[in-house]
């Protein structure tokens, strides 16, 4: 469009493209752009504010050369702003959109030069894409997936692409994925400290049947898989739109629940696994009444199930639904099959960059260059007869460590 001169960018955007492919490939700026398109990768769309708490990068907007416009003419991102960002007059660069651009040759240039671990920790092991986007949607899911990481009782949190019903319930914890029943999947996951996953749907409406197919679809999984084999729970925040009338939030509210006790009714789980104690919702106005307060309960995250001693098939009873919360074992206990395998997540994932930086903290992370001597068949990388140990270092310098690249 500037080509064609419908519109002219700020001048802070303006950059030769050579210039910015040059920037976004050198090695001083590896470590940013990685997280960068990491954290779009997983979370699709954004602000750059959210970006850069997300990431923990400071200024990645600001100045006149800043990474921002270097990967935004190097063709690795694209751009929005509310109220269009090319008309005249400075605009708050906080608060542009951020999402991943098409694949294309700078991308894979930039593939090319990582070293495998740096490509699992940036995928995720998944490969690039630039699908699934819905701005508001996912901006919400962004900022959602930021509180409960700065301010929830959290041992991670997930984004979208790795979400789905196919990693959260089979392949995650070991099983083979059946070609049918495990398609679709959430907005983000929260997972406990003790590896209880909580798969979060933000909805802004539930009408039509569509929304009810969605509902029954994840209830249908609980039904089938064990919450002691996956740990898997469901969530549904309702966030209407703020244009909407003022009762809307409680009138969608209202029928995410009807939904819900119908969806429960059809796939009941067992006895000593209902799916009603795995299946919840919550109100966004509730969890944050304002842009700058949230619930006292946050923490644990209040959500309301249809476990009371209500009739499901009644949609106004008014004891059908209980208060619990998810993100206290007290409330919402959680006995796995194998410990060791639900609290596996919490390693793995501090080694992704695309997850919010105030959970990649865990140390435990594995050491992907162990896996590859192992791979080979070696259990310790050897010493050369005649020469000095490798776990010993020479002199001034210390024993040799795996290179910063190769730290996963």
């Amino acid at each position: 469009m500037a080509t064609a001169e419908f519109v002219t960018p700020p001048s802070w955007l303006r950059m030769p493209e050579e210039d910015a492919r040059e920037r976004v490939l050198s090695s001083r700026n590896r470590e940013r752009v990685y997280r960068v398109i990491a954290a779009l990768d997983q979370w699709r769309t954004m602000s750059v504010e959210q970006l850069e708490a997300l990431v923990d990068i400071r200024k990645f907007a600001s100045g006149e050369r800043s990474l921002l416009s270097a990967m935004w003419n190097a063709g690795l991102v694209e751009l929005c702003q509310m109220g269009a960002m090319f008309l005249p007059g400075e605009r708050t660069r906080d608060g542009c959109l951020v999402r991943p651009a098409k694949p294309g040759r700078v991308l894979r240039d930039l593939e090319a030069q990582m070293s495998y671990v740096e490509w699992v920790s940036t995928t995720a092991g998944t490969r690039f894409d630039a699908d699934r986007q819905f701005a508001r949607h996912n901006i919400l899911s962004t900022e959602l997936g930021l509180r409960m990481a700065e301010f929830g009782n959290v041992g991670t949190v997930l984004g979208e692409k790795l979400s789905t019903m196919a990693m959260l319930a089979y392949a995650g914890v070991g099983d083979p994925v059946p070609t049918t029943g495990a398609k679709g999947g959430s907005d983000l996951t929260l997972v406990r400290t003790d590896g209880l996953r909580i798969a979060v749907e933000v909805t802004a409406s539930a009408h039509g049947r569509w929304f009810y197919d969605k509902v029954e679809k994840l209830v249908r999984i609980l039904h089938r898989r064990s919450l002691a084999r996956t740990g898997l729970c469901v969530l549904f925040v309702v966030a209407p739109r703020r244009e909407l009338a003022s009762q809307a939030p409680r009138e969608v509210l209202r029928k995410v629940k009807q939904d819900i006790q119908r969806a429960v009714r059809a796939y009941p789980g067992t006895h000593r696994d209902p799916t009603a104690a795995r299946v919840a919702v919550a109100s966004w106005t509730d969890l944050f009444p304002s842009g700058d307060s949230a619930s006292v309960d946050l923490r644990r995250l209040p959500v309301e199930r249809p476990t009371g001693p209500g009739y499901l098939g009644d949609s106004n009873a008014t004891n059908v639904w209980e208060w619990a919360y998810y993100l206290d074992a007290g409330s919402v206990p959680f006995a796995p099959d194998r410990p060791e395998k639900m609290t596996a997540v919490l390693g793995n994932a501090s080694g992704v960059r695309g997850v919010p930086h105030a959970v990649r903290h865990v140390a435990e992370r594995p050491v992907l260059s162990d896996m590859v001597v192992k791979s080979a068949g070696f259990d310790v990388v050897g010493d050369v007869e005649g020469t000095k140990s490798l776990e010993h270092g020479r002199g001034a310098a210390g024993a040799p460590t795996v290179p910063a690249r190769l730290v996963y």
